[in-house]
């Protein structure tokens, strides 16, 4: 059985304010999420944790440091690696209306040199995401800026937004020019083709044997390509995804949870419920009620999850 991935649009009226094309935020990832796209640019900062960022077709493992560049129309999603409340993925978001570049780029055109017009113009332009890893925390501090006066109210608190969102733009700049040398290796391409497959066929889904075959590797190669793509084991990353689907199921159906897990592939119902515990921190019940006081919006961006200032 052939199981479809679901993808939801966004936009960003959600979350910007009256002519003000900016929205700051600070989330705990969790599996409540559901992937999504949005017509609106995307920073994405790992502030805490560890985990794995699904995007355009494509699964990376992420750690502190890690700064994503997400394009309008690029679908994704960020799930923590463990459910324990002392190893959550913690992530700041910056979003940026489809305007912002421009309306910047020709604020005073006397203030910026030609250059610099077109790198803003062509990083609103990028169709393609990119990650930059920060060596120095330097990405961090910014962020953490950017959040604390988002939630300030001090006088001119849009100037010092807008300066810091600048200096966020400018280091993705620089970083961009190099962002070929983190795509995909050959063989890490061909795995994440064979990873969507996996995608579609969760409830019965074929052997470790099959799938190296299926991009001409042997078994232990395939197996280490696994580990290095996802952290995981092949059977840890089936687990994942089963579970990974069946929050969705019991998010968005009214289906029984032991409907539910059938679907996925699961009969052993205690075995199952114990799974879904040891992955999520919740019982499927418990997931099912906590999800249904949130609202569709809540369910489909990360970004209105708040934290408090730290």
């Amino acid at each position: 059985m052939s199981i479809r991935r679901s993808i939801y649009s966004l936009t960003g009226q959600t979350f910007f304010g009256p002519d003000f094309p900016l929205y700051v935020n600070r989330a705990s990832e969790s599996f409540e999420m559901l992937e999504h796209l949005h017509d609106f640019v995307e920073v994405s900062y790992i502030s805490e944790g560890k985990g794995y960022h699904y995007i355009d077709d494509q699964v990376v493992t992420v750690q502190k440091g890690d700064l994503f560049f997400i394009p309008i129309g690029v679908s994704h999603v960020f799930r923590p690696a463990q459910a324990s409340a002392k190893e959550r993925l913690i992530v700041y978001n910056c979003i940026f209306h489809d305007q912002f570049f421009e309306r910047i780029a020709t604020s005073d055109s006397s203030l910026w040199a030609p250059d610099d017009v077109a790198a803003l113009r062509a990083l609103n332009q990028e169709k393609s995401w990119f990650v930059h890893r920060e060596s120095h925390g330097e990405v961090g501090a910014l962020m953490h800026q950017l959040y604390v006066e988002f939630n300030d109210t001090q006088t001119a608190r849009r100037i010092m937004l807008l300066s810091y969102a600048l200096q966020l733009l400018v280091c993705i700049v620089r970083s961009s020019a190099g962002h070929a040398d983190v795509e995909a290796e050959p063989e890490m391409k061909r795995l994440n083709t064979v990873l969507e497959e996996l995608g579609r066929r969760l409830q019965n889904p074929p052997s470790l044997t099959e799938m190296a075959a299926a991009i001409n590797l042997g078994s232990r190669q395939f197996h280490r390509l696994m580990k290095k793509a996802t952290g995981q084991t092949y059977m840890e990353y089936i687990q994942f995804l089963r579970i990974q689907k069946c929050c969705e199921l019991l998010l968005l159906t009214d289906d029984k949870i032991s409907t539910v897990a059938e679907l996925i592939g699961y009969k052993d119902m205690k075995y199952f419920h114990a799974l879904f515990k040891r992955k999520t921190g919740l019982t499927p019940r418990q997931f099912r009620t906590q999800a249904g006081r949130a609202s569709p919006e809540i369910l489909t961006h990360p970004a209105l999850f708040t934290e408090g200032i730290t």
